[in-house]
Protein backbone atom coordinates (compact mmCIF):
# COMPACT_ATOMS: atom_id res chain seq x y z
CA UNK A 1 0.00 0.00 0.00
CA UNK A 2 2.68 2.28 0.94
CA UNK A 3 4.18 2.10 -2.60
CA UNK A 4 0.58 2.30 -4.45
CA UNK A 5 0.56 5.85 -2.45
CA UNK A 6 4.30 6.81 -3.05
CA UNK A 7 3.84 6.33 -6.59
CA UNK A 8 0.38 8.14 -6.77
CA UNK A 9 2.22 11.24 -5.65
CA UNK A 10 4.78 10.55 -7.80
CA UNK A 11 2.84 10.59 -10.98
CA UNK A 12 0.60 13.37 -10.20
CA UNK A 13 3.21 15.84 -10.37
CA UNK A 14 4.91 14.47 -13.44
CA UNK A 15 1.74 14.00 -15.22
CA UNK A 16 0.80 17.98 -14.95
CA UNK A 17 3.90 18.62 -15.96
CA UNK A 18 4.10 16.40 -18.95
CA UNK A 19 0.43 17.74 -19.36
CA UNK A 20 1.28 21.36 -19.13
CA UNK A 21 4.64 21.12 -21.74
CA UNK A 22 2.19 20.07 -24.33
CA UNK A 23 0.09 23.08 -24.13
CA UNK A 24 3.06 25.60 -24.32
CA UNK A 25 4.50 25.69 -27.78
CA UNK A 26 5.64 29.11 -27.17
CA UNK A 27 9.53 29.64 -28.57
CA UNK A 28 11.97 32.79 -27.70
CA UNK A 29 14.52 33.91 -29.94
CA UNK A 30 17.18 36.19 -28.41
CA UNK A 31 18.94 38.47 -31.29
CA UNK A 32 21.83 39.29 -29.03
CA UNK A 33 22.56 43.10 -29.13
CA UNK A 34 24.56 44.50 -32.43
CA UNK A 35 23.01 41.27 -34.71
CA UNK A 36 20.68 40.56 -37.46
CA UNK A 37 19.08 37.31 -36.33
CA UNK A 38 19.41 34.48 -33.58
CA UNK A 39 20.99 31.90 -36.54
CA UNK A 40 18.07 29.64 -35.45
CA UNK A 41 17.69 26.71 -38.59
CA UNK A 42 14.02 28.08 -39.86
CA UNK A 43 11.71 25.14 -40.36
CA UNK A 44 10.19 24.20 -43.57
CA UNK A 45 6.71 24.44 -44.41
CA UNK A 46 4.60 21.77 -44.89
CA UNK A 47 2.07 23.90 -46.00
CA UNK A 48 3.66 25.65 -47.93
CA UNK A 49 0.63 28.11 -48.54
CA UNK A 50 -0.31 29.66 -44.77
CA UNK A 51 1.39 29.51 -41.10
CA UNK A 52 -0.50 30.87 -38.12
CA UNK A 53 1.01 32.25 -35.12
CA UNK A 54 0.64 33.79 -32.08
CA UNK A 55 3.35 36.46 -29.96
CA UNK A 56 4.49 38.83 -27.41
CA UNK A 57 5.75 42.01 -27.12
CA UNK A 58 8.09 43.49 -24.43
CA UNK A 59 10.00 46.20 -23.74
CA UNK A 60 12.93 45.26 -25.73
CA UNK A 61 11.03 45.96 -29.14
CA UNK A 62 12.15 49.45 -27.98
CA UNK A 63 14.68 50.89 -29.69
CA UNK A 64 15.95 54.57 -30.74
CA UNK A 65 15.15 55.61 -34.37
CA UNK A 66 17.90 54.61 -36.76
CA UNK A 67 19.26 56.92 -39.29
CA UNK A 68 17.85 54.68 -42.22
CA UNK A 69 14.74 52.86 -40.19
CA UNK A 70 13.72 49.53 -41.78
CA UNK A 71 11.53 47.35 -40.98
CA UNK A 72 12.14 44.24 -38.07
CA UNK A 73 10.88 41.01 -39.06
CA UNK A 74 8.36 38.66 -36.91
CA UNK A 75 8.13 36.28 -38.85
CA UNK A 76 7.89 35.09 -42.15
CA UNK A 77 7.30 32.30 -45.23
CA UNK A 78 9.31 32.05 -48.36
CA UNK A 79 8.71 30.51 -51.23
CA UNK A 80 12.06 28.68 -52.81
CA UNK A 81 15.39 29.25 -51.53
CA UNK A 82 15.76 32.75 -52.41
CA UNK A 83 13.96 35.28 -50.31
CA UNK A 84 14.05 37.74 -52.43
CA UNK A 85 12.16 35.64 -55.35
CA UNK A 86 8.83 35.05 -53.12
CA UNK A 87 7.95 35.93 -49.64
CA UNK A 88 6.07 37.79 -47.05
CA UNK A 89 6.69 38.80 -43.41
CA UNK A 90 4.86 40.26 -40.52
CA UNK A 91 7.65 43.35 -39.39
CA UNK A 92 7.28 45.63 -36.91
CA UNK A 93 8.87 49.34 -36.35
CA UNK A 94 9.55 51.69 -33.24
CA UNK A 95 8.68 55.53 -34.16
CA UNK A 96 10.46 58.24 -31.64
CA UNK A 97 11.87 55.38 -29.14
CA UNK A 98 8.17 55.28 -28.44
CA UNK A 99 5.69 54.06 -30.78
CA UNK A 100 5.08 50.42 -32.14
CA UNK A 101 3.84 49.82 -35.04
CA UNK A 102 3.24 46.40 -37.34
CA UNK A 103 3.04 45.58 -41.02
CA UNK A 104 3.49 43.84 -43.86
CA UNK A 105 5.87 43.49 -46.36
CA UNK A 106 6.74 41.08 -49.34
CA UNK A 107 9.45 40.33 -51.92
CA UNK A 108 8.56 39.33 -55.45
CA UNK A 109 10.61 38.17 -58.07
CA UNK A 110 13.52 40.02 -57.02
CA UNK A 111 11.84 43.43 -56.07
CA UNK A 112 12.27 44.42 -52.71
CA UNK A 113 9.80 46.56 -50.62
CA UNK A 114 12.08 49.32 -50.71
CA UNK A 115 11.91 49.59 -54.77
CA UNK A 116 8.15 49.36 -55.20
CA UNK A 117 5.88 50.89 -52.17
CA UNK A 118 3.02 48.81 -53.01
CA UNK A 119 5.44 46.14 -51.15
CA UNK A 120 4.85 46.93 -47.65
CA UNK A 121 2.21 48.63 -45.11
CA UNK A 122 1.46 49.63 -41.65
CA UNK A 123 -1.16 47.76 -40.49
CA UNK A 124 -1.65 48.21 -36.43
CA UNK A 125 0.04 49.42 -33.20
CA UNK A 126 1.83 47.09 -30.66
CA UNK A 127 2.70 47.38 -27.10
CA UNK A 128 4.21 45.23 -24.44
CA UNK A 129 1.66 44.23 -21.48
CA UNK A 130 0.28 40.44 -21.32
CA UNK A 131 -1.55 40.79 -24.69
CA UNK A 132 -1.14 37.70 -27.15
CA UNK A 133 -1.19 38.92 -30.82
CA UNK A 134 -2.31 37.11 -33.58
CA UNK A 135 -1.43 36.52 -37.07
CA UNK A 136 -2.15 34.31 -40.21
CA UNK A 137 0.39 34.85 -43.38
CA UNK A 138 -1.53 32.93 -46.18
CA UNK A 139 -0.20 33.31 -50.31
CA UNK A 140 -3.83 32.80 -52.00
CA UNK A 141 -4.47 33.88 -56.39
CA UNK A 142 -1.17 35.10 -56.82
CA UNK A 143 -1.16 37.53 -53.05
CA UNK A 144 -0.11 37.36 -49.82
CA UNK A 145 -2.51 38.15 -47.60
CA UNK A 146 -1.74 39.24 -43.99
CA UNK A 147 -4.47 39.20 -41.62
CA UNK A 148 -3.10 40.56 -38.15
CA UNK A 149 -5.85 40.25 -35.53
CA UNK A 150 -9.25 42.13 -37.15
CA UNK A 151 -7.10 43.95 -39.68
CA UNK A 152 -5.75 43.05 -43.23
CA UNK A 153 -3.09 43.15 -45.53
CA UNK A 154 -2.98 42.25 -49.13
CA UNK A 155 0.00 42.33 -51.45
CA UNK A 156 1.65 40.49 -54.35
CA UNK A 157 3.15 37.20 -54.51
CA UNK A 158 6.51 36.17 -56.76
CA UNK A 159 6.66 32.86 -58.42
CA UNK A 160 4.99 29.70 -56.80
CA UNK A 161 7.55 26.94 -55.77
CA UNK A 162 6.74 23.79 -54.57
CA UNK A 163 8.57 23.72 -51.15
CA UNK A 164 8.86 26.89 -48.65
CA UNK A 165 10.29 27.71 -45.04
CA UNK A 166 9.52 29.85 -42.31
CA UNK A 167 11.64 33.38 -41.45
CA UNK A 168 12.82 34.13 -38.05
CA UNK A 169 13.09 36.82 -36.10
CA UNK A 170 15.59 39.78 -38.36
CA UNK A 171 16.25 42.91 -36.90
CA UNK A 172 16.39 46.13 -39.65
CA UNK A 173 18.28 46.22 -42.43
CA UNK A 174 21.40 48.22 -42.31
CA UNK A 175 21.50 48.41 -38.58
CA UNK A 176 20.85 46.50 -35.22
CA UNK A 177 19.86 47.09 -31.32
CA UNK A 178 22.18 48.23 -29.05
CA UNK A 179 20.17 45.77 -26.56
CA UNK A 180 19.36 42.10 -26.90
CA UNK A 181 15.39 41.62 -28.64
CA UNK A 182 13.51 39.05 -27.57
CA UNK A 183 10.88 37.51 -28.90
CA UNK A 184 8.58 35.24 -27.86
CA UNK A 185 6.25 33.16 -31.10
CA UNK A 186 3.85 30.57 -30.80
CA UNK A 187 3.51 28.58 -34.19
CA UNK A 188 -0.35 26.98 -34.93
CA UNK A 189 -1.61 24.69 -36.83
CA UNK A 190 1.28 23.33 -38.39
Amino acid sequence: MKNKVLFFWAFIPITLILLSSCNNNWKTYVVKAGNHSTNDISTPLTNKDKIEFDFKVNTTWYYSEPENPGWNKIRGMSHGHHQENSSARLGYQCFNDSLLVVGAYCYVNGVSPQENPLQKGIIDTIQPGNKVYHCIISRENGKYIIAFEDKKWEGPAGDDLNWGYTLNPYVGGDFTFDHDWRVEIKDLKK
